[in-house]
């Protein structure tokens, strides 16, 4: 955790912080809610989503309707024997002490007016500082931003309900134009269409604390879900048909995770004459690309892709012009909102935004295109993992480092790279050694962080953290080359 202030939380107040609830059993939530029903008509409540579920899979796969009826059947059972089970009275002691530990540390928060946030590196710790310190950063952030146009002030007269249908409106009158010029057909149309969906909502923005160099706080913003949002259907239906496509395309010099990198560098350097006693590793990385990368270069590199001969350019029905002009549409229409005014994202992509990946490696791969011609000329090794690249090296490093920069004014003026060359280098959590032309590889250590911890996965389903140290060790086998 870290404390940017002084406090009044006691020593056990920020041991808990530090490490952590323990492991929560089953009903533990039900235990800690302030809720009157029973723990019985809880679990009756919570199985609704799940019988909802279990409806849709059925309905979507023919199932024998006995085979089905003992299926429901069978799940219900387990799912009460998991929920109703009574707490054995040391976990239900434990779990009302570490209750009231949060309801504590609540509560001196407010009454010191102080904020808890995890911090926006997904390092899986927590900053500790002033409120209004931080709503101020925050602010600061949304008004001097050039990522973001100031659009309404949302009130009584103006509400968030009467922006959202102006955005919806606006939107189908651009699907209707689509459709007048045959871009997209009537079927896409009313699929895109999100006049006559109840549920749609417009994004909120938050703000996630970061320190710098010299220990300076500043925020990044992070966006809610993009789900039910106005181009949300249209957004996830361009990244399906896009990605295996763009997979495909970029299969050659994409790492796909860190094994898969060090499987391909292992059996390139068995290759003759690639890895030589003077062969230089290289390493590069670009920085808050999606941040800060224009619209206009996001879809120039998508329409270079979409027009190469290697892309099939039949896309179910859809030009490539045609999809040029339903990417423009998401990028223009991503609306939010922040302390009661309406914004519009004008540069970058958030990232959770289901096609921000997806344009951001097309951009690279667009961008790349320079480096790959003068590393094929000198038979070297190249591979990017998302923003992030790695190639070997056995020509003059002064050309190399010339070439870097002609590579940097070709990115969007805000984006920067930057570059490391030696014999020895990390990249994906490995090392990466040229000794007297023999690779050697082992894992990895962050000298800022204990020996002992698993580094911290984000955006991992829970049976994966289960396995972290599985994964683990596997990875120190992939990557020793002593092993």
């Amino acid at each position: 955790m870290i404390q940017n202030t002084v406090h009044n939380l006691t020593f056990e107040q920020i041991q808990f912080l530090n490490r952590g609830p323990t492991y929560v059993s089953p009903c533990q939530l039900h235990i800690l809610t302030k809720s009157s029903f029973t723990l019985a008509q809880l679990v009756t409540k919570q199985m609704i989503p799940l019988r909802r579920h279990l409806i849709k899979l059925f309905t979507k796969y023919s199932v024998d309707l006995s085979r089905r009826m003992n299926f429901e059947k069978e799940i219900q059972l387990a799912f009460n024997e998991s929920f109703l089970t009574q707490m054995p009275p040391m976990l239900e002691h434990h779990a009302l002490y570490e209750k009231q530990i949060i309801q504590s540390i609540k509560y001196q928060l407010n009454k010191d007016h102080l904020i808890l946030r995890r911090t926006a590196d997904d390092k899986n710790t927590y900053y500790l500082g002033h409120l209004d310190e931080f709503q101020q950063k925050s602010n600061e952030y949304i008004e001097n931003s050039n990522s973001f146009e100031f659009i309404a002030i949302i009130n009584e007269n103006h509400t968030e309900q009467q922006q959202l249908k102006e955005v919806i409106q606006s939107l189908d009158v651009e699907f209707d134009k689509l459709y007048q010029r045959k871009l997209i057909n009537k079927d896409y149309q009313m699929k895109f269409s999100m006049g006559k969906k109840t549920n749609i909502k417009l994004l909120n923005v938050y703000f996630l604390p970061r320190k710098d160099q010299d220990d300076n706080l500043l925020v990044e913003p992070r966006f809610s879900s993009f789900k039910n949002t106005p181009i949300d259907i249209l957004a996830n239906y361009l990244e399906s048909i896009l990605r295996p496509l763009f997979e495909n395309y970029s299969r050659s010099t994409t790492f796909l995770s860190g094994g898969d990198f060090i499987q391909k560098l292992d059996y390139c350097c068995k290759q003759p004459n690639v890895l030589q006693p003077q062969t230089n590793f290289v390493t590069f990385k670009i920085h808050n690309l999606s941040m800060d990368v224009s619209h206009a270069s996001l879809l120039r590199a998508l329409g270079t892709f979409l027009v190469s001969p290697l892309v099939d350019n039949l896309f179910y029905k859809l030009s490539s012009q045609g999809i040029e002009e339903l990417m423009a549409l998401v990028l223009k229409n991503i609306f939010f909102t922040f302390n009661k005014k309406l914004y519009r994202v004008t540069k970058g992509c958030p990232l959770n935004l289901p096609i921000t990946d997806l344009l951001c490696n097309i951009y690279l791969h667009d961008w790349q295109m320079s480096l790959l011609r003068q590393i094929r000329l000198n038979d070297s090794f190249y591979g990017r993992y998302h923003n992030i690249g790695f190639f070997t090296w056995n020509a003059s490093t002064d050309y190399l480092e010339r070439l870097f920069d002609e590579l940097q004014q070709t990115l969007d003026s805000d984006i920067k790279l930057t570059t490391f060359i030696d014999t020895r280098v990390e990249f994906l959590n490995a090392v990466i050694e040229n000794t007297k032309g023999i690779l050697e590889t082992h894992v990895y250590h962050n000298p800022n962080e204990q020996l002992f911890l698993l580094p911290y996965a984000k955006n991992h389903p829970r049976l994966r953290h289960r396995q972290w140290f599985r994964y683990a060790l596997i990875r120190a086998g992939q990557y020793c080359s002593s092993f």
